[in-house]
């Protein structure tokens, strides 16, 4: 029995490469799985060998996942439920994040039965299911098995995993965005830091002919609107302040204030 539920990179690698790099990543997953199953194990190594078969990027182990997936599987046993939130629990974004994952999408599936071989089969006989095994987006996923009063209980959860970033981290990965494409990074961390979290123009004295506000998962890339705008050549000068983001739900965003001078 399975169930399925979605909440809101074709990628060619030569395929000894792909094989060679599924092996190394699960042999250095198990350490990180200090009671990881041999059911748990088989789930991992079946999702990637599914992907690996369609050239799909593999997924790496993610501890605050598993553990999401753990205590909602306990939970489940505990209770005799089947479902993807039972009485008393958060939903899937909050208990993951709660548990450590850091993320800008997540998906989940669940299974019931005798043995990891039945859930595997079932999930990728199933839409939704063989949906979020083969779901481009993810590169993360934690397994759990546990065992019930008479079934096992199964759960996968996979995300996009979002890397952790300090307010300084994140203002230097910006700043050397804008400085690759010509412009100088002034030194107005404080008052450009105050205007993200007050989410106004500018707290400081020197107005700015451009202000971004904006949240992102990826701090690699500028909204769409302010690269024109950089692409423009009509600024010479930049400053930045980050600050913490106002994500719903345990999502990962990074709150970020550009200023162009």
């Amino acid at each position: 029995m399975v169930k399925d539920r979605a909440m809101m990179r074709s990628c060619l690698v030569h395929r000894a490469a792909q094989i060679f790099a599924f092996a190394f990543l699960f042999a250095h997953a198990c350490p990180a799985q200090q009671k990881t199953s041999n059911a748990e194990q088989l789930l991992f190594d079946s999702v990637n060998r599914e992907r690996l078969a369609r050239h799909l990027p593999i997924l790496k182990w993610d501890e605050g996942l598993a553990r999401a997936a753990r205590k909602h599987a306990e939970q489940m046993a505990e209770q005799d439920l089947f479902e993807h939130q039972v009485p008393g629990e958060a939903d899937l974004a909050t208990r993951a994040r709660e548990a450590g994952a850091r993320f800008s999408h997540i998906t989940e599936n669940i299974a019931m039965g005798a043995s990891a071989d039945e859930f595997h089969d079932g999930w990728m006989h199933s839409p939704g299911h063989r949906a979020n095994i083969l779901d481009a987006i993810a590169d993360s996923i934690g397994v759990a098995v546990v065992e019930g009063s008479v079934d096992l209980y199964a759960v996968e959860d996979f995300a996009h995993a979002v890397a952790v970033l300090s307010i300084e981290e994140q203002e230097k990965r910006v700043g050397e965005l804008l400085t690759a494409r010509g412009l100088r990074l002034l030194k107005i961390g404080d008052d450009a830091r105050k205007s993200c979290e007050l989410d106004r123009d500018y707290v400081g004295n020197s107005k700015a002919k451009y202000i971004a506000h904006y949240e992102t998962p990826d701090i690699s890339r500028f909204p769409g609107t302010m690269e024109k705008e950089i692409q423009s050549r009509r600024y010479k000068s930049a400053a930045v302040g980050a600050c913490p983001g106002k994500g719903a739900s345990g999502f990962t965003r990074f709150r970020i204030v550009v200023l162009l001078y």
